[in-house]
């Protein structure tokens, strides 16, 4: 690995109050490892100019969040792994002038979920609500569960079946309307329920109340705290859990991509929550 500073940001937009630079920098810190992790909040019109200063050398490598995990996947020489098969990336890693692009995002929800003890069992059925850059991401580590019944539901059907097409072959996985009707009739035999939308318990078509006792809730969303889904599962008897550790576990990936190190997770851990929570 290079001696010099590591020179690392996140793009996105509207991401002017993400932890993850107090992240990144506990990383570094705890790692005995030198650089800067800065945001760069850009305008689409704006992305290009940004993966030249890429190509450039301007940084050693970047995380990407909403809404350029597609975007910036397009714009890579090489898609690795996961990413090659999703066609969105939220870690990227200079090499020569050439982009390689990865996504931590599917092996960090499995390691959230298993450090929990909510990961599903052999034969369960999982229902994830959106059909976004993350929802792709949980979607993929859930098609790894043996004889998994995946459900997808999102406000734009078309959506939903594009996510579905793209896993086609991974196991048996359907599409359901977004509506209470039909998410109800899935919910009422699934273990496991992933919000993988913006959008809180005002806006979703299911309640935790209304689960099955068995049943799982996560909500990828981490702020703010606490979760109004992971809130009510809660409070119905239900192991529930919301983003923050997914959050860590696929940033600790990304660092170890970059650095070839593994960072300390309590440390880190530590200094994600009292930015979360400040």
């Amino acid at each position: 690995m290079s001696t010099q500073p590591l020179r690392l940001c996140l793009v996105g937009a509207g991401i002017s109050h993400s932890p993850s630079p107090v992240m990144h920098q506990a990383a570094m810190q705890s790692s005995g490892v030198e650089g800067t992790y800065v945001l760069r909040d850009l305008a689409p019109a704006e992305i290009d100019g940004f993966v030249d200063e890429l190509r450039q050398g301007k940084y050693t490598g970047c995380n990407v969040t909403t809404p350029y995990k597609a975007v910036m996947a397009e714009r890579c020489d090489r898609l690795e792994g996961d990413a090659e098969s999703l066609g969105v990336v939220n870690t990227i890693t200079v090499r020569g002038g050439r982009l390689v692009g990865v996504t931590t995002d599917a092996d960090g929800f499995e390691l959230a979920l298993s450090r929990a003890s909510m990961w599903p069992r052999q034969g369960a059925t999982a229902l994830v609500l959106g059909a976004g850059g993350a929802a792709a991401a949980v979607a993929l580590a859930l098609t790894r569960v043996p004889l998994l019944r995946l459900r997808i539901a999102a406000r734009r059907q078309a959506a939903a079946e594009s996510l579905a097409e793209r896993l086609r072959g991974s196991g048996d996985i359907a599409t359901v309307p977004w509506d209470r009707s039909a998410i109800a009739n899935t919910c009422a035999h699934s273990a496991i329920v992933v919000n993988a939308t913006p959008v809180g318990l005002d806006s979703l078509p299911f309640t935790p109340r209304a689960l099955p006792p068995a049943c799982s809730v996560v909500d990828l969303r981490y702020r703010p705290r606490p979760i109004d889904v992971v809130t009510e599962a809660l409070e119905t008897g239900h192991r529930a859990s919301d983003g923050l550790e997914m959050l860590l576990q696929q940033g600790l990936l990304s660092f170890e991509i970059w650095t070839g190190r593994i960072a300390p997770s309590g440390a880190v851990r530590n200094a994600l929550l009292q930015a979360v929570e400040a």
